[in-house]
């Protein structure tokens, strides 16, 4: 691959560059990783995405609860093909495709699919950007997995939404954008303090415990099917990487003890092997 084929990956900006911590483009930046795929990242404000990935000829792929277009990230623009793909799950499935031989096999036709009939107890929750389903796709037992692990864990984002790492000089602006996408009356109403975080954070482990019992089945970890990843292990990592950069920090040191460590023991093997910033 040369430096004019290099891949460029769309991720979103933060005042801590280069610090990925939206769940999806995390996903994405550990799929390229893990196939050993040289890129470059485009950074990018919340309030632009909308225009890069019309500027880019890459359609919304999600729709808010009142129907108008999702415009986000990642992306990612292959110069060698021509291709724009736009949502993560498609990314992993690309890569996969286009580069077969390099790197790990996110989809390895060996793989046991151990754990993938995970069900979420929020997977009828109704948010205002609805999950996105992938049906009908390639490798749909993982996009399956993708879809109830993001139900699990978008069910209380409401409790680090107040701690995303905005860019000072936009940040007033993006808070009045997600206001309005939550059809909130103030940025207030997004902060969750005191005893109804308190509350909050104990069924947010409580919700955790059937996907964490996955991870304790193999003994030889920390993967769901031991000492071998699949990209199911990195749809997880991703959401572990924004808590990571969301949480406060004595949350986020309480967190990686819940369910004897399973998830900060594959948040560090990934962000060890796999989480690179470029």
């Amino acid at each position: 691959m040369t430096d004019s084929n290099t891949l460029i990956f769309y991720d979103i900006s933060s005042p801590i560059e280069p610090r990925s911590y939206a769940p999806n483009p995390s996903k994405a930046r550990l799929a390229l990783s893990f196939k050993c795929i040289p890129f470059k990242t485009t950074w990018v404000d919340i309030l632009d995405i909308s225009d890069v990935r019309k500027g880019l000829g890459c359609p919304a792929t999600r729709k808010f609860d009142d129907g108008s277009d999702y415009y986000t990230l990642p992306m990612l623009r292959d110069p060698a093909s021509g291709r724009v793909v736009g949502d993560s799950f498609d990314i992993a499935n690309y890569l996969e495709d286009m580069f077969p031989d390099m790197g790990g096999r996110l989809f390895p036709p060996d793989s046991t699919r151990f754990g993938l009939d995970y069900e979420s107890p929020n997977i009828d929750t109704a948010f205002i950007a609805p999950l996105t389903s992938n049906q009908g796709s390639k490798n749909e037992a993982y996009a399956r997995f993708n879809m109830h692990v993001d139900a699990t864990f978008t069910a209380y984002v409401v409790l680090f939404g107040q701690y995303l790492p905005f860019n000072p000089n936009t940040a007033e602006a993006v808070r009045a954008l997600f206001i309005k996408r939550a059809h909130l009356s103030s940025w207030d109403d997004i902060s969750v303090r005191g005893e109804a975080r308190e509350q909050l954070m104990a069924a947010f482990n409580v919700a955790l415990t059937s996907l964490a019992q996955l991870f304790m089945v193999h003994e030889t970890g920390p993967y769901l099917e031991g000492k071998q990843a699949t990209y199911a292990d990195l749809i997880v990592g991703g959401w572990l990487n924004m808590l990571s950069a969301t949480m406060p920090e004595e949350e986020w040191k309480d967190f990686r003890a819940w369910h004897s460590g399973v998830f900060a023991r594959l948040h560090n093997t990934l962000q060890e092997n796999y989480f690179e910033c470029k």
